[in-house]
C-alpha cells in the first residue's frame, strides 16, 4: 500500500531543507556540500573574481567541472598549466549562449585568473579516483560522460538514477516559475516557486519537474554518473 500523505508541517520542513538561496559574493562561495540537505556525493559553489584576482585549488579526492557563467578567465591546470591551459568564457551571462567548461581530475591543482574582466564560475565536484585527462570544453563540444564521475548540463536531465543539484537563474530576476518535487519512496509531493539564484538539492529517489515556463529560465544541472 502507498504511504499516507506527509503532513503539511513535515512538507514545509522538507521544502526548507531542499532549497537554498545563493547570495552573490566576492571570491568562492560554497553553497551545498556533501553531507547536507540529503546530498552525499556532490559539492557545488560559485566563484566570483574581479579583474586582477585569482583562485587556486587542489581537487583532492574529487573530480571538478568548471562552468563559466559569465565573463572570461585564464585557466591553468597542473603545474604552470602543464595539463591544460587556455582562456575560457565568452558570454556576458547565462542567457548569452552556451558555456565554456573544464573537467579536472582528482589530485590536480588548478588556477583561475581574471586578467582582463570579471568572471563568474560554477564549481561542481564529485568524489572520484578515475584516471582522466584535464579537458577544456568549448561551447558545443561533446563530453564522454561514461568516463567521468560528474554529469553537468545546462538543461534539466530527462532522468537521473541518483542525487542531483540544480542552480536556477531567471530573466527578469524578479520572476518565478512553478516546480513539482516528488518522491515515491518517501511519499513526498509538493509544488514550490523557483526564484532567481535558487539552488535545489535533490536527494536520491527525489525528482523535480518544471511547470510551463513563462519567463527566461536557466538551469545548471549537476549529478553523478
Amino acid at each position: 500500500m502507498c504511504k499516507p500523505p506527509i503532513e503539511s508541517v513535515e512538507m514545509n520542513r522538507l521544502e526548507m531543507n531542499l532549497y537554498k538561496k545563493y547570495e552573490p559574493d566576492k571570491g568562492y562561495t560554497r553553497i551545498i556540500e556533501s553531507g547536507e540537505m540529503g546530498i552525499t556525493g556532490l559539492d557545488f559553489g560559485i566563484l566570483n573574481l574581479d579583474v586582477g584576482e585569482s583562485f587556486f585549488e587542489d581537487t583532492g579526492d574529487s573530480e571538478v567541472m568548471l562552468v563559466v557563467l559569465g565573463g572570461q578567465c585564464e585557466l591553468l591546470v597542473g603545474h604552470n598549466g602543464n595539463k591544460a591551459h587556455g582562456l575560457i568564457g565568452d558570454r556576458a551571462d547565462v542567457f548569452d549562449g552556451e558555456a565554456y567548461r573544464a573537467s579536472i581530475p582528482f589530485r590536480t591543482t588548478y588556477e583561475i585568473l581574471a586578467n582582463e574582466e570579471p568572471v563568474e564560475v560554477a564549481v561542481c565536484k564529485a568524489p572520484s579516483f578515475l584516471e582522466t585527462a584535464a579537458v577544456i570544453l568549448e561551447p558545443g563540444d561533446d563530453f564522454n560522460r561514461g568516463e567521468h564521475a560528474l554529469i553537468v548540463s545546462e538543461t534539466p536531465a530527462d532522468s537521473i538514477s541518483g542525487e542531483a543539484i540544480c542552480f536556477y537563474r531567471l530573466a527578469p530576476a524578479d520572476g518565478h516559475v512553478s516546480q513539482h518535487i516528488y518522491s515515491e519512496i518517501d511519499a513526498f509531493e509538493q509544488s514550490v516557486s523557483v526564484h532567481h539564484n535558487n539552488v535545489l538539492a535533490l536527494p536520491k529517489d527525489y525528482r523535480a519537474e518544471l511547470a510551463e515556463v513563462e519567463t527566461r529560465l536557466y538551469c545548471l544541472w549537476i549529478s553523478g554518473s
